[in-house]
């Protein structure tokens, strides 16, 4: 925010920074949804196909690199998105 700003500026300013940080989150969660259903079909999958134990092993621990991985990604977009509208604070 700019000290010449008015306040229906500010207010403007700042619905829209809210606006654009609510929207990363409902993107960001839909991301990782997305992101998680494409490794459930894979998991299910490749459990049916595993013959022994060890790749079944194998299996489960790519499943929780992946839901992890998708993790990563989420907390990444919302961080940005948490930062962004923080440092319009700051101004």
């Amino acid at each position: 925010m700019d000290a010449g700003e008015t306040g229906a500026q500010q207010s403007q300013t700042h619905a829209e920074a809210k606006r654009l940080r609510d929207n990363a989150w409902v993107l960001a969660t839909k991301a990782y949804k997305e992101a998680k259903a494409q490794a459930d079909i894979v998991y299910d999958e490749a459990k049916k196909a595993a013959v022994d134990r060890e790749a079944r092993n194998r299996v489960d621990a790519a499943y929780e690199e992946a839901i992890a991985e998708a993790k990563k990604v989420r907390d990444a977009i919302t961080n940005v998105a948490d930062a962004v509208f923080a440092e319009f604070w700051r101004k």
